[in-house]
């Protein structure tokens, strides 16, 4: 029996550590993303069950909580070896301070509840802020055995934490904290798993005789605890934090394969040899798998699958990136699979400039990140970057699929009076489809779209009230288009703020009809959900604004939907 599933490797980007400095320590090397800062915040981070101080905790200083950082990093620091640590060179401002350290729970300073956004900080020119200090939670762990239908233990069994998240646009069930494979004797061990609801799932494939008319057609299917292969009937454990949940046992359910023939194709037409056709199961919004089969000289090849649905995708030195096809097996053999190469298709357009708003000309920006945004999946590109030239033409090349065109103007102008530049729209045949999206066809080209910027600002500001009247700085600010047309994934249409040292939020719209809604605590990347949506509109307040235009609406304090 060949090794089961491989462990899905998850890609985590994070900033460069830096280092603290105590009043016991020499001084140490502090990060920071921008300099010309005076302010200071100084605390420290203890374990929550011990009081003992946590070394190596990474401290961030972020100023924009409801989405990227508008540096390329944040303001951070290490703590020393007694859990304190020092946030140098910080320009005045309110900021987000949040602590993050590997095997436990994130903690933002005066968090209302676990891994909520905490309460913003703000900091003066010059001024020290000192006892910001937080406590850390271990993660938590699964642990349990597997075993086959006569309870003995299966060696190689990959075990995972599978939990709903929202990711570009939607709720999803994808893969958390650390899976693993099972000992010699059937154990396993998921750990740093953050406060949640969780399936837990294993997966054993036995793939001896895989590429072969093998008459071996038995196997075992993926499954949920405590014994299921249907997620609708899994048990879903709640995990608080520093919980540990023992004996979560599973046996797995042994099932017959289906015979899976296909062949692999180039761009031309012609059988691809020597290659390997790869398999990864998937499981909600996750993939298992990453096992694979070498394709015949012919170009020929012959999987044997349990019933599930699969991308196969293969891999070759003529084959290019649109290389694969989904597959969805019910238990019968599938005969006629092709998996063909494709030549990249292309989009070519050019950029153009809305009149400035003082009706005189503009500085433009000097550079462009622009691309084709495509649904996400796991195991594929989603961005395809644009070529951008100086006479403002560009070009992207790309497999065929349905993509919206994105970006953001770099280079912008400086000076008090300048206007940033930001996309309006996008125009293929006089018709906007910046939100609708573009379908490109394979071996195709879609010429002439027009990409247009503007530098227009139609600014909202406002104040958020709680029942009594008070005004309330810790809150999520959400500004959403009245059409549900636009609710689509990085919408022009939508923003988020939270309010400042002034009590007020601010943000700039593209011109147009509006909800807004203030929210005490959101789960990150809600609002980029139609549903979500949906049930927030009903709290929210509608208003328009024309362009040019600068807006007060001040918002009462809502609770956020549940689902």
């Amino acid at each position: 029996m060949s090794r089961a599933f491989s462990c899905l490797v998850a890609v985590l980007l994070s900033a460069p550590p830096a280092l603290a400095q105590t009043p016991s320590q020499p001084a140490r090397d502090t990060v920071t993303a921008v300099t010309g800062g005076t302010g200071v915040i100084r605390g420290r981070v203890v374990e929550a069950a011990t009081g003992k101080g946590l070394s190596r905790v990474q401290v961030r200083a972020n100023t924009n909580t409801a989405g990227p950082p508008p540096n390329p990093y944040p303001w951070l620091a290490l703590t020393d070896g007694d859990g304190r640590y020092e946030i140098k060179g910080l320009p005045a401002n309110t900021y987000a301070i949040v602590a993050t350290k590997t095997n436990y729970v994130r903690s933002a300073w005066g968090e209302a509840r676990v891994e909520g956004p905490g309460k913003r900080l703000p900091v003066a020119d010059g001024q020290i802020v000192d006892k910001i200090d937080m406590k850390m939670t271990r993660a938590g762990v699964v642990t349990g055995k597997v075993v086959d239908e006569f309870g003995d233990p299966v060696t190689d069994v990959f075990v995972t934490a599978m939990r709903y998240q929202y990711v570009q646009g939607s709720r999803r069930l994808m893969q958390s904290g650390r899976g693993g494979s099972t000992n010699d004797i059937g154990e396993y061990r998921v750990y740093g798993l953050t406060p949640g609801r969780y399936f837990i799932s294993a997966s054993l494939r036995n793939f001896q005789g895989m590429s072969t008319e093998s008459s071996e057609r038995s196997a075992y299917a993926p499954t949920f605890f405590p014994g299921t292969g249907n997620v609708a009937e899994a048990t879903r454990l709640t995990i608080a934090p520093g919980q540990i949940i023992p004996s979560t046992n599973m046996t797995l359910l042994p099932i017959q394969t289906a015979r899976v023939r296909g062949i692999a194709l180039d761009a031309d037409g012609k059988p691809i040899s020597n290659g390997m056709v790869n398999v990864m199961q998937r499981l909600g919004a996750a993939m298992v798998g990453n096992t694979g089969s070498a394709v015949q000289p012919d170009g020929k090849f012959t999987l044997n699958l349990t019933p599930g649905d699969y991308t196969l995708r293969v891999f070759g030195a003529t084959v290019t990136d649109g290389a694969f096809t989904d597959v969805t097996v019910n238990g019968s053999d599938i005969d006629g699979v092709q998996i063909m190469a494709v030549k990249p298709s292309t989009i070519r357009g050019r950029l153009v400039f809305t009149d400035s708003v003082t009706g005189a000309p503009a500085p433009k920006p000097t550079a462009f990140d622009l691309g084709a945004a495509r649904e996400w999946m796991i195991g594929q590109q989603v961005r395809h970057q644009a070529k951008v030239k100086d006479d403002y033409t560009f070009e992207i090349s790309l497999p065929p699929g349905h993509v919206l065109i994105r970006g953001i103007a770099n280079g912008q102008p400086a000076g008090p009076a300048a206007q940033p530049w930001r996309l309006n729209r996008v125009l293929v045949n006089d018709l906007d489809v910046a939100d609708s999206g573009i379908e490109v066809g394979a071996n195709s080209t879609i010429e002439n779209v027009v990409v247009e910027w503007t530098n227009h600002s139609n600014e909202v500001t406002g104040k958020v009230t709680d029942a009594d009247g008070k005004v309330v700085r810790d809150c999520f600010v959400i500004l959403f288009a009245q059409d549900p047309a636009h609710w689509t994934v990085q919408t022009r249409h939508l923003a988020v703020s939270r309010p400042g040292l002034d009590d007020n939020f601010h943000t700039r719209l593209l011109a147009g009809d509006y909800y807004a809604v203030a929210m005490s605590d959101v789960e990150t990347n809600a609002w980029t959900d139609p549903e979500f949506l949906a049930l927030a509109r009903e709290k929210a307040v509608k208003f328009t604004i024309a362009d040019g235009e600068k807006k007060t609406i001040d918002l009462p304090l809502s609770a956020a939907p549940v689902f």
